[in-house]
This record gives C-alpha cells, structure tokens and sequence, in this order.
C-alpha cells in the first residue's frame, strides 16, 4: 500500500535542520504551481469550439456548467439555508488562455489527469466514466467498497491522502495531484483545504449530498465529466439510467394507489429521531407510494420525537426502514426487547441499507448508489411492492433476519 512518510509531523529534533523540511516543500509547491499555468499554443483559434460535446444539469440543484469557447464555468451554490452564496470556477482546456477574473487558484487546466477524491460517493462516479486511472489520491481504504479502488490501492496507483486521519498536504503535492475534489458547501471554512490552495492544488467542494432526489445527486457525476472531458460519455450513461428509473415510476404510478405503512430510525435512549417529511430518506418513500406519519413535517432532515410517539406508530407500520446500524433482528432486540411486539418484527419487515459493506467501514450505499439512482428505486419498489418487480434481487438494501 503506497503510503508517503508525512515529514511535517516527524521532523529531526536538530534545530540547526528545521529550515530543510520547509524548503524542500516551497520547491515542491513551486514545481507544482508551474505545472498548473497553462501554456498557450500558437494555433489557439479564439473562434473555435473547443468542447463539441457538451452536457446540461436538470435535476441537481447545486452546480450548473457554462460552456465558453475554450473554457467552462462550473458555479456551485449554496442554496439549502437562509445564506445564498455562490463559488466559480473556469476549467480551462489545455494550452489556451484563461478568462479574466479568476484567482489562481479557481482556474483548473482541463482534461485533469490527477484527481484525488475526499468522498466515497464521488468512487462510484470514476467508476462509471471509466476514469479511475485519473484518479490518484483518496481519504482512507477502509471506507472504501469498491474492489477496483482498493486493489488501485494496493497496487501504488493511489495513495491515501489521511493515513493518520488528518490530510497531508505534503503528500497530496508530491503525488502531483491537480485537484482535490472536497465535501462541503462554496465557502467551507477548511483549515486543510486552505493548506491544499495555497500550495496551488485548487479544492473543488462537492455537495452532491446536498441533493434531495435520486437524479440530483446522481447528476454530480456531470461535474467530474466536465472536468474529464467527457461529456459525451456521461450523457449516454445518465439517459441510460434516467430513462430506466422513469420506467419504474410509471410502473408504480400505472399499479399503486397507496401502499404500506412504514417507520424509520431507531430511538437513542428516549429520544427517536424519524425522517422529515421533506428529507431525502422521506422522498424516496414517497416515490413507493408508501404511507408515513411524519410525512406533513417540514423537517429537511430528521425529526426529533420521543420514544413513545414513535413506538405507538411501530406497532401498527407494516415496515421498519433503515434503523441506524442494526443489520441483524438480534441487534433490534439488543437495543430494546420492546421492539418485538412491532408488526413489522413480527412479519420480518425491517429493511436496512447494508446490501454491499465492508467490515472496515464501507457501505456500497454511499457509493456506487449515488450513481445508481434506478437500482435504489428498485430495491425500495422491491421492499413495499415486490409483485411489480419480481425478478429483480437487492442490491443496496438488506432484509434483517
């Protein structure tokens, strides 16, 4: 497993060589900074259409490409609060001039041939563009799902860039990486992040998660594509997947009227916290059609209730969705014997997203899921309406036993 010594946390205890580490790093960053700088060729044509294939966002809410002659615009916004903020970069294709009005470090020499990645759920997007080989750093292998990943891994190809848990600057500079592709929202106050711009690696937040529907999240794949330039390829693949989750909708639409009850989460000592009725967990329920108590809640994201609300619901849903880490009926006895007099424990209805894990720590759900917007629909659709899809198995989803 390919992993650099961090020499900025185990210096030599001879002050007289303290300067060494810090010189060596400003060469490095010096190295690096040259790289980025695109150089103009004399054939530029200020007329020409650089980018013939282009792609289009229409379900994700917060990114959007603009597409110039020889550059593109990526705006990502910060939309989900009271604070409105947006963050643009100008991906800028090889050896032509870059547009006025970016810093250094928000301009980005396209196609990007070095990528390192902070997020699992961006994995399953170099995946589907056949782009691993671009890929060059990651967080952890632990929280990794993906067999092709770890192998990469292993082989030297790709480095994780927080062995010790925190990132290493230094190692993201000398494995030349060209950016850093980060979690967050425009504007995330990132001590290491900074550490990363300054040393010329542009940080690009991806707030996929964000998204409060299948095809907005899965959409963030378009981002990556832009940035490959492959946008040909990503259109062909979404439509794909895009036509075949509309398939599945009207299917449901066509067959269901109203559907099983259900509950969510698992209570912490006497507190129990449910979906939202405008959460990202509430939405996919309501593509199943499926009836649910807190479904008028305003909550985006979970609902604070006491035990005894929630448990008088249990009693009668007809399923139990997603309750925390439980993988097994035994865990749900564990943290509660109450939980067996449910209909859904009794009825064995108690469904999980631990399809494809790790024992480390991967969850294939927050990976490949994310661009697999018509497989998640299935398994659900699978869950509450097995009789519309009998020959499709789960995939993300598990049924506790």
């Amino acid at each position: 497993m390919k992993r650099l010594r961090n020499n900025i946390t185990h210096r030599r205890a001879d002050y007289t060589l303290t300067w060494l580490p810090a010189l060596l790093l400003a060469l490095l960053l010096g190295c690096q900074n040259s790289e980025n700088q695109n150089t103009v060729d004399e054939g530029f044509d200020p007329d020409r259409d650089y980018f013939p294939s282009k792609t289009s966002i229409d379900h994700a809410i917060g990114f959007d490409i603009v597409y110039h002659n020889n550059w593109k615009e990526i705006q990502l916004f910060r939309h989900y609060n009271d604070f409105v903020d947006t963050v643009r970069f100008a991906l800028v294709q090889k050896e032509t001039p870059s547009p006025e009005g970016f810093s250094d470090e928000r301009i980005v020499s396209i196609p990007s041939e070095h990528l390192a990645s902070m997020s699992t759920t961006h994995l399953g997007m170099f995946e589907k563009l056949n782009a691993l080989d671009v890929l060059k750093g990651i967080e952890r292998a632990e929280y990794v799902s993906s067999e092709k990943v770890k192998a990469l891994v292993e082989e030297g190809n790709i480095t994780e860039l927080e062995p010790s848990g925190t990132l290493n600057t230094e190692l993201a500079v000398n494995e030349g990486i060209e950016l850093l592709l980060g979690v967050g929202y425009p504007n995330s106050q990132n001590d290491s992040y900074q550490e990363l711009e300054n040393a010329g690696i542009p940080v690009l937040l991806n707030a996929d998660w964000q998204e409060k529907t299948l095809l907005g999240r899965a959409e963030w794949m378009k981002l990556l594509a832009a940035l490959l330039n492959k946008e040909k390829l990503v259109n062909e693949v979404f439509s794909a997947m895009e036509e075949e989750f509309n398939q599945v909708l009207e299917l449901v639409e066509a067959n269901v009227t109203k559907g099983p009850s259900t509950i969510t989460g698992i209570a912490q000592g006497d507190a129990w916290f449910v979906a939202g009725g405008k959460s990202f967990a509430y939405y996919i329920l309501d593509l199943a059609k499926v009836e649910y108590p807190w479904k008028n809640s305003d909550n985006t994201g979970s609902l604070r209730l006491d035990f005894e609300t929630v448990y008088a619901e249990g009693l009668k849903a007809d399923f139990w969705m997603v309750p925390s880490t439980a993988k097994t009926l035994d865990e749900i006895l564990q943290a509660d014997s109450r939980y067996a007099d449910f209909k859904s424990f009794k009825n064995r209805n108690i469904y999980n997203i631990y399809g494809k894990y790790t024992e480390g720590g991967g969850n294939d759900y927050y990976e490949s899921a994310v661009v697999n917007p018509h497989i998640v629909l299935k398994d659900n659709i699978k869950v509450f309406h097995p009789e519309l899809l009998p020959n499709h198995e789960l995939v993300y989803y598990n049924r506790l036993r």
